[in-house]
């Protein structure tokens, strides 16, 4: 029986996803659990796979793993220290997570007095399939990709920065967001990112950190059952109270 898990972590806690020797990743945790279960005995023979490798420090609300699972998966993976399952939907066998309509990563930023005008602009040069040798960390993949969307949320103090696709390359979405802030700061000027974008030079705009940013959810064909963890409605509630006790 395959199955198809959607996860969210804490990556403040995590060297990031995928195993790595002696660092604890969020990979690593739940094959740890799954094989000590015996839900899987081998991650080859038992294609476990996953939908994104998120970086070092990097959330997720809806990264996606599969399975062929032994038994009740679901139980097993409960109450893990900063892992959550948020849903499942028991697939087909040939299921790859990794083949997807679509990511959506989020990024959020405090308002420090950006121009959400020009955050705008800059959100819509990226839109589309670019080159995007100047807004990655190459390793030899194809620097070409295409994004199907970038939508800037103003929300209160809170700006939200969503990239839609089906594919990122590493530090990608980090790097164009730390252009953007140029941009929205005014140490930038959208003619800036739009020449580093058609490669007419070389250009290196930084990397934003990685605690602001969250896998925030990956779509496929289905819809997957929900769950909402019981450790997410405390923090929830937990998070309302400090709002709550100290707002001004």
């Amino acid at each position: 029986m395959r199955i198809a898990i959607k996860i969210g972590y804490d990556g403040s806690l995590f060297d990031g996803f995928a195993m790595q020797p002696n660092k604890k990743t969020v990979e690593g945790e739940i094959l740890k659990r799954l094989r000590k279960s015996k839900i899987i005995k081998d991650r080859k023979k038992d294609r476990f796979q996953y939908a994104s490798r998120t970086d070092k420090g990097v959330s997720a609300f809806g990264n996606v793993i599969a399975f062929n699972s032994k038994g009740n998966a679901i139980k097993v993976l409960e109450g893990m220290e900063g892992i959550w399952i948020f849903g499942y939907k028991f697939v087909s066998e040939n299921f790859n997570p990794k083949r997807c309509k679509s990511k959506i990563y989020r990024y959020y930023l405090y308002d420090d007095g950006y121009d959400i005008e020009k955050l705008n602009k800059c959100a819509k040069l990226f839109e589309g399939e670019h080159d995007f040798s100047n807004f990655a960390r190459l390793d030899g993949r194809n620097p070409v990709r295409k994004i199907d969307k970038v939508r800037v949320i103003k929300e209160g103090e809170i700006i939200k920065i969503d990239f839609i696709g089906k594919s990122f390359l590493w530090n990608q979405i980090r790097r164009m967001v730390s252009a953007m802030i140029k941009v929205g700061k005014n140490e930038a000027d959208v003619n800036d990112v739009k020449k580093a974008l058609y490669c007419k030079e070389k250009k290196n705009f930084g990397v934003a950190p990685a605690q602001n940013l969250v896998l925030y959810d990956i779509k496929y064909d289905f819809e997957f059952e929900k769950v909402l963890p019981r450790e997410i409605l405390i923090k929830r509630c937990m998070m309302n109270d400090a709002i709550e006790i100290n707002k001004y």
